[in-house]
């Protein structure tokens, strides 16, 4: 079987084993402060410093600075039924429909009011110092804004799709408008069928192309850096145990223990709008000193 088909069929492994191995190795969130923060921030920069090739795996903590939920962290989002229900296909293709569209148009509303933080900014600011590859399971367009501002675009793959895309459910062709109001419930104008948000919900494939770049880049990867996601959500949570099994080098930064803990090689603990100003300025300064 192929690496993407592996990928795509990992079963999710339980948090629970990544807790007992972890206690010993919690730093505190503050990386100003901290010393053992710092040594950590430190230890991850000799890895990124020159033109390594990164592999980024972002999750829904990066944006939390934002304002935008988590949704399998602590408190996170899917725990509430509520949640779980108005994020699976099956509940689009039910009599709650309406419902689900009124959710989503509420988050979609959502990107006119948030920006992209610190970590996103500092995100961009690596990226422009080695070769990155950005897979993220965000839904939003934090990572854009902050590219458009910086005047730089790294690859930044989508695994899970985007709210800012509208597609038809049943011809598949998609556009980019936040003006549209999905709880009218709207129609195609090609086929005349649903019209929906561009995510990727429970009971749906991911997007072939975007999964199969991301599964390429972790096999290529000298480092992955994973940030703010739980590890919990599969295939994405596999993409760093491939990386992994390829040789390279993984850095977490995360504020609480993750199902990926136990396989990092370097753990940040702390917020990623915190703790990747100063891995970024770190990163600068060693490759200042590398000239």
């Amino acid at each position: 079987m192929s690496l993407f088909g592996r990928i795509r069929n990992r079963i999710a492994r339980s948090a629970g084993r990544a807790l007992s191995h972890i206690v010993d190795r919690i730093i505190l969130p503050s990386p100003s402060t901290h010393p053992m923060n710092l040594t950590s921030i430190k230890r991850a920069a000799q890895h990124l410093k020159g033109q390594p090739r990164v592999l980024v795996c972002v999750g829904s903590g990066l944006s939390a600075e934002s304002g935008v939920p988590t949704f399998r962290g602590p408190g996170g989002m899917f725990y509430e039924a509520k949640i779980a229900r108005l994020t699976h296909v099956d509940t689009f293709e039910s009599d709650q429909r309406r419902e689900m569209m009124g959710w989503y148009q509420e988050r979609r509303d959502l990107l006119d009011t948030i920006k992209p933080n610190p970590g996103h900014h500092a995100l961009i600011g690596l990226c422009q110092t080695g070769n990155y590859t950005i897979a993220t399971q965000n839904v939003d367009h934090l990572l854009e804004a902050a590219s458009d501002e910086a005047d730089f675009r790294p690859e930044i793959l989508h695994l899970h799709g985007s709210l800012l895309e509208v597609r038809c459910h049943d011809c598949g062709r998609s556009f980019e408008d936040l003006t549209l109001d999905l709880e009218t419930l709207p129609t195609c104008e090609h086929c005349g069928g649903p019209l929906r948000p561009g995510v990727v919900w429970f009971g749906e494939s991911l997007p072939h192309a975007a999964l199969q770049t991301s599964a390429e880049a972790s096999q290529q990867a000298d480092v992955c850096l994973i940030l703010g996601t739980s590890g919990l959500v599969h295939p994405a949570a596999a993409l760093p145990e491939t990386a992994r099994q390829f040789g390279a080098t993984l850095i977490e930064v995360n504020p609480n223990p993750t199902a990926l803990s136990d396989i990092s090689d370097i753990i940040i603990r702390g917020k990623t709008g915190e703790v990747l100003p100063v891995l970024l300025k770190e990163v600068e300064r060693l490759n200042k000193i590398k000239e």
